[in-house]
């Protein structure tokens, strides 16, 4: 594991909405899809973030701000340095998705680590079935990537959820999950990915067992747990399993009943 941050400079930054910018950072470090580095900012701090890119060249990193470290962040601008390590975690398993038809369905900034993934697809386009991908959103005003969405609107079946919508209807409204359970999905050799909060992918994992997709087929995003990144705080910890070690791709059938233990106590 690489303890040691190197400096990356930043390329450009994109405001999409009043807390979230995309920062574009000139690095080698390349996570694979679902995997995360930790960004810091000497004499403030870091945090653990998805690139919502693949690419060996650089990282787009989509950050809300949050924090200490973030707020410090969207004060920068091109041209100025900050320090990567990683990559850490365990991203999405290639051997078992590769092959296959794949639903993906992320909420709000949790759309990062599956546009990376969505990125490698586009890349090695022919080692994967049909794609479904369903993208959610408080409202028109909070849609992220919205140019990658247009150009994956072409490739892909795509569909964008707002949660509420006053203008012409030219988007799905309503939740996501609700979405979701609209659509008709081809269970045959499918796999879902999920990112977001618990809740929703709680309700969208429900939709996809219903029409026969088990949970070992699933995979769940939990990065939002996370905090050191070393194994150390045990803030990300689900039972005997720690999300930035483990994870934080975990397939649902191996966190299912400890996430419901964890809601027992």
């Amino acid at each position: 594991m690489t303890y040691e941050p190197s400096e990356a400079k930043i390329i450009s930054v994109k405001k999409y909405a009043e807390d979230v910018k995309l920062f574009k950072v000139k690095t080698k470090i390349n996570p694979l899809p679902g995997q995360f580095f930790q960004l810091s900012i000497l004499g403030i701090g870091e945090c653990p973030l998805a690139s919502c890119s693949y690419n060996k060249k650089y990282a787009d990193v989509l950050v809300k701000n949050s924090g200490s470290v973030t707020n410090t962040l969207f004060n920068l601008k091109k041209g100025d340095g900050v320090f990567i390590r990683g990559p850490y975690g365990r991203g999405y398993n290639f051997k078992e998705i590769e092959g296959k038809n794949l639903v993906l369905a992320a909420g709000g900034t949790g759309i990062a680590p599956v546009a990376s993934l969505i990125d490698y697809i586009e890349q090695n386009r022919k080692n994967f079935g049909e794609i479904k991908i369903l993208f959610g959103f408080k409202d028109e005003s909070f849609i992220l990537l919205g140019d990658r969405i247009e150009r994956w609107k072409k490739k892909f079946d795509f569909t964008l959820c707002l949660d509420k919508y006053a203008g012409k209807l030219k988007y799905e409204v309503g939740l996501l999950p609700d979405i979701l359970k609209k659509k008709k999905i081809n269970s045959e050799n499918t796999c879902g990915v999920l990112c977001g909060p618990e809740i929703m992918m709680k309700s969208a994992t429900a939709k996809l067992n219903s029409v026969g997709i088990k949970n070992d087929k699933i995979y769940w995003n939990m990065e939002r747990r996370m905090e050191c990144a070393a194994g150390s705080c045990g803030r990300c910890l689900i039972q005997d399993l720690y999300t930035c070690k483990d994870g934080p791709v975990f397939r649902y059938d191996i966190i299912k009943e400890k996430l419901e233990n964890e809601s027992a106590k």
